[in-house]
């Protein structure tokens, strides 16, 4: 790949990856408003799951997203946006300041809810963009 391929490449997913993390910030911050629970990371990793699965959904069966657009989007923008390892922190600070009860609640959230709204986006951009 030459040198200028490159660099835009790296742009895009620096463009994403910064406006992913200024999202997640803004969202998580509103969302979360003095709960106990990790709410704001919960909600956050949801709705990246569902955007990235319609991203990669629509891209791997429709071909609706250029190249391009799936790295602003999915690398750069889902990636800086989802937060697995403020997820990782927060499980462990529920198990050791809360409870195990509030630990497996929240990790069994995320997965099942972001496993769901990875099947939701990829299913959605299957209706979206179904011909």
């Amino acid at each position: 790949m030459p040198v200028a391929a490159r660099l835009w490449d790296i742009a895009l997913i620096a463009l994403g990856g910064a406006l992913g993390a200024l999202a997640r910030w803004s969202l998580a911050s509103i969302v979360q408003n003095n709960h106990e629970f990790p709410i704001g990371t919960l909600v956050v990793n949801v709705l990246g799951s569902l955007l990235l699965g319609f991203v990669l959904g629509a891209a791997s069966l429709y071909g609706a997203f250029t190249r391009e657009q799936r790295l602003l989007l999915a690398t750069g923008f889902a990636g800086a946006f989802t937060t697995f390892s403020t997820f990782m922190y927060e499980s462990l600070m529920l198990l050791v300041e809360y409870s195990a009860a509030y630990a497996i609640a929240y990790i069994g959230l995320s997965i099942s809810l972001g496993l769901a709204a990875v099947y939701l986006g990829y299913t959605l951009a299957a209706m979206v963009y179904k011909p």
